[in-house]
């Protein structure tokens, strides 16, 4: 295991810093389909048209994995896809409640991944690094995506107040996205630092 894992942080060093064009787009395209699979994992809830999925911790993986710019671009990858009409995200349709989580995603691996290039996360505890991904995950997908769901419920006639927004967009997440982000944190924090 300590083999495989050292050999995981070691093709991920080469990645980021010496592999070629290609090499970095083939790991994008594969980092899109895991998206893509992470986002058909999903619960609905009455009360929300947003549903729970994997996808926050797909894109935070692609970040931590790939770097900023090819997280960036794996999730630009799977935007495509959904634009085209593949049905790879995790609501109906790609303009619809969940398209400001979707342009949150592309922000979020770019400044997660710039984040792990630098090397700091290799210092920091569990819990500091669970810290980090849940702040990422709510500072910039959460975000996004409460614009997006006030700009999509305002386009069907009903706007949501501030209120509403809070509590259908982000309140109904705070604890999976804490669960994803202690469960990328035991696994990629222990990848890291070895």
């Amino acid at each position: 295991m300590t083999t495989l894992i050292k050999k995981y942080n070691d093709a991920r060093v080469y990645l980021i810093n010496d592999a070629s064009m290609v090499q970095k787009m083939a790991l994008s395209i594969l980092f899109a389909v895991i998206l893509a699979v992470a986002s058909q994992i999903k619960i609905f809830l009455s009360f929300t048209p947003v549903p729970i999925n994997l996808g926050t911790f797909a894109v935070c993986m692609a970040g931590m994995t790939l770097g900023g710019f090819w997280g960036f671009i794996s999730v630009a990858i799977y935007i495509l896809a959904a634009a085209v009409g593949l049905p790879v995200i995790a609501g109906s349709n790609f303009l619809g409640a969940t398209t400001g989580y979707i342009i949150g995603y592309s922000i979020c691996a770019f400044a997660l991944g710039k984040y792990t290039e630098k090397g700091d996360i290799k210092k920091y505890s569990f819990i500091k690094t669970s810290a980090v991904l849940f702040i990422f995950q709510i500072a910039i997908i959460h975000i996004c995506g409460m614009i997006g769901l006030y700009i999509w419920s305002a386009s069907t006639g009903s706007p949501y107040t501030l209120t509403e927004v809070i509590m259908k967009g982000t309140v109904p997440f705070l604890l999976t996205d804490s669960i994803k982000a202690m469960v990328l944190s035991l696994s990629m924090g222990f990848i890291l630092k070895k």
